[in-house]
């Protein structure tokens, strides 16, 4: 089979890497110059470093499994990191389930419940049966209004805004019970995986070409070939293809009809800092930001899990968060935005000072976090599509988890085998 690929993030290599294994013709199209989709790398003294903060957990098999197959095992190391949360002006532990138990946050009488509704979410394997159920309801009822005011709600409203009070109960199980204490990460980054998964399909004849952003996908006649026309021009046939862009992206390209699931789920954008730093900014690797007029989400310094020397001595830390399109921080001039920031970073810690910063680089995307609502598993498309010809793997169709690198590598097998290429 003579195989398209829209796409060159974890989903779409993982499908062309299965495919080419099996012998067909594989053309990757990537609108961007670089390789991860939401993974993609910058360089950091020399080192890919990854544009938005990523590690996996050791529940994340299918991630570990491909690292493996393609030969990095070796490279791929488990850290013990902290985690703290920033909440009136003060910064508290909470990296172990003790420090989360005794918080000063909420007192020990509501860590207990707090500790009891989390560790049940970690037991129950069905998350789904929470689909109906909205997070802050299940929160409030379950985990106490003491812990859901100083805790779940503020991390809820800091990523969702307005649409906090919509967000599923099956979202928020599904980042407590397939996390892990311990973080994953691969000696050189993840783009060493993208990157050798791209040579390994070379090896075996299929390509990646970049800069060929989707302008139409298009199938004249029902088990015809389908045809991609790309923005600068350039025109391809395929007896099929796989297409692992935002549904927008592909409602718009291929002329979906009005009706079609694909044109319903809604999206948040994201940006991302990173501040390359001559010395180190927080105590923690992950610190959630729970006061509600800050303008982000939360802080990393992923150099608390990886030593700086691996950067040139660099401090690097993340400065993240998920917003509206249309939202000044996402519509806002990078170097203008970091000004911004800068008094928030500040508040977080006193001696913050610009002069910290030897160099800094930012990231945005259109389609970074699906809003996952009760009645949203019922607008989930299908990978079947209005064409025939054409199998549909978007991070829309991952439930109850909505994104995360693993969870793409297994979207790309299935896309692979229902295409009928693996």
């Amino acid at each position: 089979m003579n195989l398209g690929v829209i796409g060159a993030g974890a989903t779409g290599l993982t499908a062309a890497y299965d495919a080419v294994k099996q012998g067909h013709a594989v053309t990757v199209l990537e609108a961007a110059d670089e390789l991860g989709g939401l993974a993609a790398s910058i360089t950091v003294g020399g080192v890919p470093l990854e544009r938005y903060y990523h590690h996996i957990f050791r529940s994340d098999r299918q991630m570990i499994e491909l690292i493996e197959d393609l030969g990095l095992g070796g490279s791929l190391r488990f850290h013990k990191t902290t985690t703290g949360v920033f909440r009136g002006d003060r910064t508290y532990p909470f990296s172990t389930p003790l420090e989360m138990l005794r918080s000063p946050l909420y007192g020990l009488p509501a860590g207990i419940r707090f500790g009891l509704s989390s560790a049940w979410l970690k037991v129950v394997r069905d998350g789904e049966r929470f689909t109906d159920r909205t997070a802050l309801g299940w929160l409030n009822k379950w985990a106490g209004r003491r812990a859901t005011e100083a805790v779940w709600e503020p991390l809820l409203r800091g990523k969702f805004g307005d649409r906090a009070d919509q967000v599923s109960m099956a979202w928020l199980w599904a980042r407590v019970h397939c996390r892990t204490f311990e973080l994953g990460y691969l000696d050189g980054g993840f783009e060493r995986v993208y990157a050798t998964l791209r040579d390994r399909i070379a090896e075996r004849g299929g390509k990646v070409e970049f800069g060929k952003r989707v302008d139409t996908i298009r199938q004249p006649d029902a088990g015809g070939p389908v045809t991609v026309r790309t923005a600068d021009g350039a025109s391809y046939a395929f007896d099929h293809l796989i297409v692992t862009t935002p549904q927008p992206a592909f409602a718009h390209a291929a002329d979906a009809p009005a009706d079609d699931t694909v044109w319903r789920n809604q999206y948040l954008g994201a940006t991302c800092f990173v501040l390359e730093l001559d010395r180190s900014a927080i105590p923690y690797y992950w610190l959630n930001v729970n006061e509600p007029d800050f303008p982000f989400l939360a802080v990393v310094e992923h150099t608390r899990m990886i030593d700086p020397a691996e950067y040139g001595g660099r401090h690097i830390l993340y400065v993240g968060n998920y917003v509206e399109r249309d939202d000044w921080r996402f519509t806002t001039e990078p170097a203008e935005l970091l000004d911004r920031y800068l008094p928030w970073l500040r508040r977080i810690n006193p001696e913050f000072d610009r002069t910290w910063i030897q160099d800094w680089h930012f990231s945005r995307a259109p389609f970074a976090q699906p809003v996952v609502t009760p009645a949203y598993k019922a607008l989930i498309p299908g990978h079947r599509t209005h064409l025939d010809g054409v199998t549909l793997a978007t991070m829309a169709q991952i439930y109850p988890q909505d994104r995360g690198q693993s969870y793409s590598v297994e979207l790309g097998h299935k896309a692979a085998r229902i295409a009928g290429v693996a």
